[in-house]
């Protein structure tokens, strides 16, 4: 594989990614950002300036099925973009994942301010977000028993049950989901820009150097005593999110550290580890999670290119 096209298996993984996990179009949350950073950072040239504009006027324009959530889905996006152009702005010199958590730190508390002032709080988008759920399950298994060969290919019982739990699952854990969503659609919308804007081809670093501060561990105690101790169950709900999106994030850190001891696979070992993946996610998760949480620590990478003693 030539440079140039590994240069976009990392956004392509990305916007999948995002269209997997999120519940707001993954397109307001790539370009809207985008075109933001178009408008706001320098060399602002006419013609990508138009562009931004553009964009922000298609997804303005694009007519309110839901007007409650054309609203909170918009409003978002233009939240993580603002609050992403500023950081870019004033940290200068930080990685782009540090940048891209301030943000969403910055837009998850103006969220906050947002319901708390607002008429139906949050309570009315977590019931929206509930409904549609529920919906595209009950839509899902209805596609699936009307593509069945006279019934004999229709969803069982025990399958309706395991699909509205997750249906459920997701509903509880939205937050993070949107949350890890918008880290992934940053990533994305960063690397247009910097493409386009800078003519930088690698916008992004290699998974293998995937890393944050090591004081975010403290999100996963928090998470934890939230979720042990006995409160209600919206603090729960809310240890259950952190521990959510922090769990993902030291994966994936987890991930990086394995890739960078152990060397990227090949096409055969990629087709391995999807399978692994497919069959085994459970433990997968686990061991990624436990190394991330170890290299908080011991620094593993670091360690790795330490010559051994007495050398």
């Amino acid at each position: 594989m030539t440079p140039a096209r590994r240069g976009w298996v990392a956004p392509a993984a990305l916007v999948f990614f995002a269209a997997f996990l999120s519940i707001v179009n993954p397109g307001l949350l790539i370009f809207v950002p985008l075109a933001l950073l178009l408008i706001a950072l320098p060399p602002r040239r006419p013609g990508l300036v138009f562009l931004a504009a553009a964009i922000l006027a298609i997804a303005v324009v694009d007519p309110p099925s839901d007007p409650m959530w054309w609203w909170v889905s918009r409003g978002w996006a233009l939240l993580l973009g603002a609050w992403f152009v500023v950081f870019v702005v004033l940290l200068p010199r930080a990685a782009f994942l540090s940048r891209a958590l301030a943000a969403l730190a910055g837009s998850a508390a103006s969220a906050v301010v947002v319901f708390v002032t607002g008429p139906g709080g949050f309570a009315q988008v977590d019931g929206s977000v509930v409904q549609r759920l529920r919906e595209g399950a009950a839509t899902l298994a209805a596609v699936w028993n009307r593509s069945g060969n006279n019934g004999s290919g229709a969803l069982t019982p025990s399958a309706m049950e395991a699909m509205n739990r997750a249906a459920e699952l997701q509903a509880l854990i939205f937050p993070a989901l949107l949350g890890l969503a918008s880290i992934a659609a940053l990533a994305v919308a960063w690397w247009l820009w910097r493409r386009f804007a800078e003519g930088e081809t690698f916008g992004l670093g290699p998974l293998r150097q995937f890393r944050f501060r090591d004081e975010l561990v403290w999100l996963v105690v928090i998470a934890i005593v939230l979720i042990v101790l006995p409160f209600d169950d919206a603090i729960t709900r809310t240890g259950a999110n952190l521990a959510t999106f922090m769990g993902a994030l030291y994966a994936l850190r987890g991930l990086a550290v394995i890739v960078s001891l152990f060397g990227t696979p090949g096409w055969f070992g990629v087709v391995l580890s999807i399978v692994m993946v497919l069959f085994l996610f459970p433990m997968v998760l686990a061991c990624t999670l436990v190394v991330g949480l170890t290299d908080t620590w011991l620094d593993l990478r670091a360690r790795a290119q330490q010559p051994p003693a007495g050398t």
